[in-house]
């Protein structure tokens, strides 16, 4: 069994991607530009910094990247205080189910206002030891560093860790991190199928996390 357990947040436990597609569609909208979904998957699990410079460079800059910055968060805690970012299938049981196989940590490319948003409207504010954001440590997604740092402060080796992540850009950072890696794809937004074969498990969605866990064990 695992010593810790960190899951990924975005795609993952929440259905955010298509709130984000919509915030910045929007956005683009009212300039009389498109976002697509190509736009979209490029920025999967990537950091703040990352996303925010991808959006001014292709507004050509009609915002400043501060304005892109606030006006897209803004616009996201909206919706997350509405009650309109739904929760992934299985994700209640997932979190409850590996609770009691190791520590809980969470690590996201959000910024930790988002995190904060997503946490506190789903009521599970206490559940994880540990919360970074990608922010907090010097590359986002796919490098492993945010994976390390929550290692670090979880103090579990990369041998004793699984991640679990739906984007390709978070299965690469978990496997560079050394830690064994369940994917659970998002059926909109799919890996490339290079990055689903360096996952140790597939599993089509967390209500098999329990299946994904037997899967890794035996490697």
């Amino acid at each position: 069994m695992p010593g810790a357990v960190i899951f990924d947040l975005d795609g993952l436990l929440v259905d955010s991607e298509p709130v984000w597609f919509s915030v910045r569609t929007e956005m683009f909208g009212g300039f009389g530009l498109q976002w697509s979904d190509s736009d979209q998957k490029a920025l999967m699990g990537r950091s703040t910094a990352a996303w925010i410079d991808y959006v001014y460079q292709k507004l050509q800059g009609r915002l400043s990247r501060a304005e892109v910055k606030q006006e897209t968060l803004k616009r996201m805690v909206q919706h997350y205080r509405a009650g309109e970012v739904r929760i992934m299938p299985g994700a209640r049981e997932a979190l409850r189910y590996s609770r009691e196989k190791g520590d809980l940590g969470l690590a996201s490319g959000s910024p930790d206002v988002l995190i904060e948003a997503a946490l506190e409207s789903n009521g599970w504010s206490g559940l994880f030891r540990e919360t970074l954001s990608s922010d907090d440590v010097p590359r986002g997604k796919p490098f492993p560093d945010v994976y390390l740092e929550m290692m670090k402060r979880l103090g579990v080796a990369p041998q004793e860790t699984l991640v679990v992540e739906d984007s390709g850009s978070g299965i690469l950072a978990g496997k560079a991190a050394g830690a064994k890696v369940i994917a659970v794809p998002n059926e909109h937004l799919m890996p490339a199928p290079e990055d689903l074969r360096a996952a140790d498990a597939v599993i089509k969605s967390l209500a098999s996390i329990a299946d994904g866990l037997r899967m890794v064990g035996r490697k």
